[in-house]
């Protein structure tokens, strides 16, 4: 895949392959590419040349909200909050695709893995610290039952304990 921002080439012949279970990191210095890569794949900047692929489909050029419903979720480093609602409310707009299937199972499990967020389920996200920000950003990626997981920054502002 290539990306470019008008005569600007972002990324130029990357290729990444990821299996089923397989974790893979895309490491480099500031403006390497690293977000714009992330961001193409989920449609939210146009590639140039090249396919993204998910389950053999190709699914480059579709807007975000449908990379979701096939189960891709971007965690962006801005985390991209809403503010004034609650961590639970948030939480929930990331399960919005399964909301016919809603039963509170994956918020109990969202608070299973990060139980500071139960802890804060009614607070205002604003008002959290960057480290419980970015839990909410995590805990709400994973209400939409995702099969792939696009982290951008993931360990910003999470203490070492969170982190691993």
């Amino acid at each position: 895949m290539s990306v470019a921002y008008g005569k600007a080439v972002a990324i130029e012949g990357i290729n990444i392959n990821v299996s089923k279970g397989e974790f893979v990191a895309v490491i480099g210095a500031n403006g390497a590419g690293k977000t714009t890569t992330l961001n193409a794949v989920m449609g939210l900047v146009p590639a140039v040349s090249g396919t993204v692929l998910h389950n053999g489909q190709a699914i480059d050029g579709l807007p975000a909200e449908r990379c979701v419903e096939r189960g891709i979720v971007l965690v962006p480093e801005s985390r991209d909050l809403f503010g004034p609602l609650s961590v639970q409310d948030n939480l929930r707009l990331g399960g919005y695709l399964h909301r016919h299937r809603y039963d509170g199972s994956s918020l109990e499990r969202i608070y299973d893995l990060l139980p500071k967020l139960k802890e804060r389920r009614n607070q205002e996200v604003k008002t959290l610290s960057g480290g419980e920000q970015q839990m909410v950003a995590i805990g709400r990626a994973l209400m939409a039952k995702p099969q792939v997981i696009l982290l951008d920054e993931p360990s910003i502002g999470l203490a070492p304990r969170i982190v691993e």
